[in-house]
């Protein structure tokens, strides 16, 4: 947990470089992907502890190093068009609003990541085309967003760089597809584009059908993700490699487990089940 926090308190950090709007854009995914490039890649990660505005009172652990900085960049660069998605869609003036204030730190990091920004920029494109039509090519619409984390996951050309892709695409596939899994009743009451809409309308009153498919798409894209994790020569027995390990393997479905007991009114998930 000490790892943990000293890495998402270090991308905190990094992000303060680029302003307090940028700091707001502080994500998880970010942050396990500094500690998959940091374990893979091995830098020298300076940690320290420190107190900060949201935590005056007691010190938190910090790690510094080239591979938080990375992940700053892109945690800007990814906010700034989720922040635009928004007001395309629901004419957020907030979301405007956010959008423009990481304008200034976006250009810097756009010269420092060209082929990361064109990706993101590529790949949201061909995502909101293929919602804006409506498309129920569940494939497609996840390897938009997978290409997107692929690219972002690989720091560098190199010999990981395919490895590091398909992990990327993985995850983010299971990424879109459990915000679907979320959304799909808030979406359907305001009339937006759901990728399992079409799915939920297929089975109908089918509950447990639905639930069951559900289940084996977000267990495909895991898949795909665990796969290439399996081939990095990252140590499982060090803070970081216990963590990806346990991430991949069970944390990602914590979210899954909580939706799906809301969504069943089941209440919490047995214990000893892949749900937990």
């Amino acid at each position: 947990m000490d790892c943990y926090q000293a890495y998402y308190c270090g991308l905190c950090q990094s992000l303060a470089r680029h302003g307090t709007a940028a700091r707001m854009a502080l994500s998880y995914d970010m942050t396990f992907a500094a500690l998959l490039l940091s374990a893979l890649y091995e830098p020298n990660t300076v940690f320290s502890s420190g107190r900060c505005v949201p935590h005056p009172l007691k010190a938190r652990p910090r790690a510094a190093n080239p591979y938080l900085e990375y992940a700053a960049d892109m945690t800007v660069a990814l906010a700034y068009y989720n922040y635009l998605d928004n007001w395309r869609d629901d004419h957020s003036r907030a979301g405007l609003l956010a959008a423009r204030r990481l304008e200034a730190p976006l250009a810097q990091i756009r010269r420092r990541w060209p082929r990361q920004c064109g990706a993101i920029e590529k790949r949201l494109a061909e995502l909101n085309q293929l919602e804006g039509v409506g498309s129920t090519d569940l494939d497609a619409l996840c390897n938009c967003f997978g290409a997107l984390l692929g690219a972002v996951f690989c720091y560098q050309e190199d010999m990981w760089s395919p490895v590091l892709d398909g992990l990327g695409r993985g995850l983010g596939g299971f990424i879109y597809l459990m915000d679907a899994y979320d959304d799909l009743k808030k979406d359907k009451r305001h009339g937006s584009f759901n990728a399992l809409a079409a799915t939920a309308d297929e089975y109908g009153s089918n509950k447990d059908g639905f639930e069951q498919r559900c289940h084996e798409l977000l267990t495909q894209q895991m898949g795909l993700c665990a796969q290439n994790f399996q081939l990095l020569p990252i140590l499982k027995d060090t803070p970081e490699g216990q963590l990806l390990h346990n991430t991949i393997y069970a944390g990602v479905w914590s979210k899954y487990a909580l939706v799906k007991a809301m969504r069943t009114k089941s209440g919490k998930p047995r214990k000893g089940t892949q749900d937990e």
